[in-house]
C-alpha cells in the first residue's frame, strides 16, 4: 500500500477524514449520534489490551491460623487507573506499595481514604487478621463467605468489586506445615489445586465479587475429645520409619465388640468388629513435631464391657504392644512420634 493510501486509510478510520464512496444522505434520527470512529477504536483497543489484564493474591498464614500477610499483584494494561479502598482505623493495610499511589482521596462518608495508582499494575504487601470472623468447629477453622455490609464506598467485602472484570483472577494460601485444609469453596466458577501446603484457585475469565469459605484444622494437634468423648492417651511410641504397620485384634474371648478407628484427624474405618483375627493397616507418619495420633472410639461395649483391643505397632525392626480400651464414655488412643534414626 502507498504511503499516501496509508495515511487515507488511518484519517477514514479515526473519523477525521469521511469516507465519501457510496455515501447515502442521512436520515433524521431520534436515537443518539454514533461514537466517532477515533473512539470506537480506542474502545476496541482498551478492551483487547485489557484481557492480559490479572490480579492475584497470595495469602500466607502464620501457625496461630488466624493471622498473617498478603501480597497482591495486579496488572492493568489498560488505560484505567486502579483504586483501593482503606479504612481509617486499618493499620494492618498497605505495609509495602509499589509503584505509589498518584493521589490519595479522603473518603468521610465511610471513614476512609480511597488510593488512585498508575495504569501498569501496583504490588501491595499487607497484614490480616481472621480472628473477627473465624468459625471455630472442634479442631477445625472456618472462614466463612464474608456477606455482611462493608464501611466502604462499594457497601461490599467481596473480592475485587473495581473498576472492572479481571480476564485473569487467581488465588493462593499458603499454610503452615502445623495445618492443612479441608475443604474449600467459591462462590464463583474456577479451578482449585491442592500441592503440598498451598492451596490455589483460578478463576474463568471475566467474573467479579469472588467470595471464598475456608475450612482448615491444625493437624498435629491431639483431640481432647472425639464426638463429645474425652480421649486418654496411653502412650507415645517412637517411630523411626515413613510408615508403621498397624495390627489390631481381640486378645481375648470375642464378644461382639465394635469399634471405629480415627488417624491424623479422619476416620480411617468405621463400625469395625473386633475379632482374633487381626485388621492390619499401613499409616503414614507424620514429619510434624507433634506426631500423629491414632484412637480407638467404642461403638458398643459387647457382652463384657468395656470395649478392648490388642494394637501391635511395627516400625523397623522394632515392636510396641499393648491394650487400649474404649467405652461409652472415654475413648483411647496413642501417638506416633517421629524420631531420629
Amino acid at each position: 500500500m502507498k504511503k499516501k493510501n496509508i495515511l487515507l486509510f488511518f484519517l477514514v478510520m479515526a473519523g477525521i477524514f469521511p469516507l465519501a464512496i457510496n455515501a447515502q444522505p442521512a436520515k433524521p434520527s431520534s436515537r443518539r449520534p454514533p461514537r466517532p470512529a477515533s473512539v470506537e477504536i480506542l474502545k476496541q483497543v482498551k478492551e483487547t489490551l485489557g484481557r492480559y489484564d490479572y490480579n492475584q493474591k497470595v495469602k500466607f498464614i502464620n501457625e496461630d491460623g488466624l493471622s498473617g500477610f498478603e501480597l497482591q499483584t495486579s496488572k492493568k494494561t489498560s488505560f484505567e487507573s486502579d483504586a483501593f479502598w482503606k479504612g481509617a482505623n486499618d493499620t494492618l493495610s498497605y505495609l509495602y506499595e509499589f509503584p505509589r499511589p498518584v493521589k490519595d482521596s479522603a473518603d468521610q462518608l465511610n471513614s476512609g481514604t480511597i488510593s488512585f495508582y498508575p495504569p501498569g499494575g501496583e504490588n501491595i504487601l499487607s497484614a490480616f487478621d481472621w480472628s473477627k470472623v473465624v468459625v471455630r468447629s472442634g479442631d477445625t477453622l472456618i472462614i466463612p463467605f464474608d456477606t455482611r455490609p462493608a464501611n466502604n464506598p462499594y457497601g461490599k467485602r467481596f473480592d475485587w468489586t473495581h473498576p472492572g472484570n479481571f480476564r485473569n483472577y487467581a488465588r493462593a494460601w499458603i499454610f503452615p506445615n502445623s495445618m492443612r485444609p479441608v475443604s474449600y469453596r467459591c462462590n464463583r466458577k474456577g479451578s482449585w489445586s491442592l500441592k503440598r501446603n498451598v492451596l490455589s484457585f483460578i478463576g474463568e475469565p471475566n467474573q467479579n465479587e469472588f467470595n471464598f469459605e475456608l475450612k482448615y484444622l491444625k493437624r498435629n494437634l491431639m483431640l481432647s475429645e472425639l464426638n463429645g468423648r474425652p480421649v486418654s492417651y496411653k502412650k507415645e511410641i517412637p517411630i523411626e520409619s515413613d510408615t508403621v504397620f498397624l495390627e489390631l485384634k481381640d486378645d481375648q474371648e470375642e464378644d461382639g465388640d465394635m469399634v471405629s478407628l480415627y488417624y491424623d484427624h479422619e476416620w480411617i474405618g468405621k463400625n469395625i468388629q473386633v475379632t482374633t483375627q487381626p485388621l492390619r493397616i499401613f499409616l503414614p507418619v507424620s514429619f510434624e513435631p507433634g506426631g500423629s495420633s491414632f484412637i480407638l472410639h467404642a461403638e458398643n461395649e459387647g457382652t463384657a464391657p468395656p470395649n478392648t483391643a490388642l494394637v501391635t505397632i511395627y516400625t523397623g525392626s522394632k515392636k510396641y504392644s499393648l491394650t487400649l480400651s474404649s467405652s461409652k464414655t472415654q475413648s483411647a488412643g496413642i501417638v506416633l512420634k517421629r524420631v531420629e534414626k
